[in-house]
């Protein structure tokens, strides 16, 4: 305990008998100015204190909030440091980069894996960098490691791979790929997506079900993985591994729920960070078409299902043209998903794994009425959205998380042209008559109904979406092609099949009205190629389209030949 020394003084001085008025008088100003010496190192203390929970505030500031480790910050460790093999370059890495990853004991990627030495997963605080590894020279990919980045001005996911030398073999150089190998687009596609299964559900990455108990065959991987992973040359530059040694990880107490606190385990903490930035990137693939201005309210109020059925969102005219074509559209992602889940199911049961139920009930997207505008009207794919290992799938599922990213990015996307939807977003309750789902719907309504007013900015809808019925020709270049339509470029195009202009719609529309054909015109051909009755003559060879992609594929031609050139 600290006390002002003129109190001591004071204190000893009164002892002594006998005072005079003057001494009295003098003690007391003594005991004041302890008093104010007190207060003043109280004081002093004070800011101290005050100063130092600043500096930790700082220091304890989010993780994304600290200059962002990326590419360029990786290229500069290989340079400056001469790192010239993959141990180095981890020990290398920020703690920052180490501190946060997952598991995968069971890879389909380019880098093996298994229980004791799984591929790791460095994603960092937020995922925009991920770094990744493996752990033996008996597996795949060993002298590799893989980085992922999220561009911010693309808003796109760049893929590379590093080949590290033999140190035998003399060479001491690091091979660095192009962006986006066509090795990594096999998998990844193109633009090149994340691949990291949906939730509830990882198979192969330790903590396969979400905030469920570890199998066996998972706490014995997981126990000798730790037992090696102290001395092991690369494991050991992992921090937080702790972190994989307690159950609590992968389900959370009683405590921690009751309490509202469940830190979310590796698998499911990393496919949020990756949702959030796909969803980036899907909202701007969807700004990016010509279309989106009449379709933004629509697509903004589908993002989350939070405001009810497609239909609401057109015309009446325009709903009776699509709901036909939307049913079927909803019917295929029904059937794939379900396809999707027993795959899933099948691989999780792989190599001894718990048995899971291929139960698709979860995998109902909320995002299929949204899908069906992109792909139908602004002639987007949506095959590559979805974070899902199996290709074509359409499985969105997330964990439980207080706001939907694609929403909340279309969201600041509307919202640069029109303030009123970032208001009444904030404030949206079922008391209020619902007015934010009210006003998307009405302003949607009105964006795609055909007018004749320039003057109020209102475009014609049939001279943007080839569904729409032609009541008036648009021209050529205005009419958005469907995603399917790259799978007729794709032959007719590059020799495969006979030359025809796909890519080209004002060629193109020409060719469809005068270009003779064993049924017709160019365009009476495409019908029958398109049609049940053309037998094995049907188009695209060797693949089914889908309902919705043939009307839109149907629907994009009859535009075409009805538009002005």
């Amino acid at each position: 305990m600290f006390t002002a020394p003129g109190a001591r003084w004071g204190s000893r001085f009164a002892k002594h008998q006998g005072v005079t008025s003057a001494q009295r008088d003098l003690l007391n100003t003594i005991r004041e100015a302890g008093e104010v010496t007190r207060r003043c190192l109280s004081a002093v203390a004070t800011v101290r204190r005050i100063h130092c929970l600043f500096l930790t505030l700082l220091c304890a500031a989010p993780p994304g909030q600290a200059a962002a480790f990326n590419f360029a910050s990786l290229q500069s460790l290989l340079s400056q440091q001469d790192i010239g093999s993959v141990e180095e370059l981890i020990a290398a890495l920020p703690p920052v980069q180490r501190n946060r990853y997952a598991l995968v004991f069971e890879s389909r990627s380019l880098q093996g894996a298994s229980l004791e030495n799984p591929r790791a997963i460095l994603f960092g605080p937020d995922a925009r960098f991920i770094v990744t590894f493996n752990g033996s020279p008996a597996q795949r990919g060993f002298r590799v490691v893989e980085t992922m980045e999220f561009d911010d001005e693309s808003q796109e996911f760049r893929l590379r791979e590093l080949l590290f030398p033999e140190r035998a073999a003399g060479a001491d150089k690091v091979v660095v790929s192009e962006v986006n190998p066509e090795r990594c687009a096999r998998c990844h596609g193109a633009p090149a997506r994340p691949v990291w299964d949906t939730f509830p559900l990882w198979p192969g990455a330790y903590g396969e079900r979400y905030r469920a108990k570890l199998s066996a065959r998972e706490r014995a991987g997981l126990a000798a993985f730790l037992a090696l992973q102290a001395t092991h040359a690369r494991y050991s530059g992992l921090l937080g591994v702790k972190r994989f040694a307690d159950p609590q990880t992968f389900r959370s107490s009683a405590l921690s729920q009751y309490a509202g606190m469940p830190a979310e385990p590796p698998n499911a903490e990393l496919a949020i960070y990756l949702s959030r930035l796909q969803a980036q990137s899907i909202a701007r693939q969807l700004v990016r078409q010509p279309a989106f201005e009449l379709y933004q309210y629509a697509l903004l109020g589908l993002a989350d299902n939070a405001c009810g059925r497609l239909a609401d969102f057109y015309p009446d005219a325009l709903w009776r043209t699509q709901q036909h074509g939307f049913e079927r559209f909803a019917r295929d992602t029904s059937v794939t998903n379900a396809r999707q889940a027993q795959l899933k199911a099948a691989r999780a049961a792989t190599g001894g794994g718990t048995a899971v139920a291929a139960d698709s009930a979860t995998r109902d997207n909320a995002l299929v009425q949204l899908r069906f505008v992109a792909e139908s009207a602004l002639g987007v794919s949506t095959q590559g959205w979805t974070l899902a290992l199996e290709k074509g799938s359409y499985d969105f599922t997330l964990p439980p998380a207080p706001a939907q990213p694609l929403r909340e990015t279309l969201l600041a996307e509307v919202a640069t042209r029109d303030a009123a939807v970032l208001d009444l977003s904030r404030y949206s309750t079922s008391s209020d008559g619902d007015r934010y789902c009210s006003y998307l719907k009405r302003r949607s309504r009105t964006a795609l109904t055909p007018s004749n007013d320039s003057t109020q900015g209102v475009v014609a809808l049939h001279q943007t979406s080839p569904l729409a019925r032609v009541d008036a020709a648009p021209t050529a270049g205005t009419i958005a092609p469907p995603a399917a339509l790259q799978l007729c470029v794709s032959c007719h195009e590059t020799g495969v099949a006979p030359l025809l202009p796909f890519s080209d719609p004002r060629q193109l529309t020409r060719q469809l009205r005068v270009r003779s054909s064993a049924h017709g015109a160019l365009l009476d051909e495409i019908h029958f190629r398109l049609s049940a009755a053309a037998g094995a003559q049907h188009m695209p060879l060797g693949l089914n389209l889908s309902d919705a992609d043939r009307d839109s594929l149907e629907a994009y031609f009859a535009a075409l030949a009805a538009s002005s050139n």
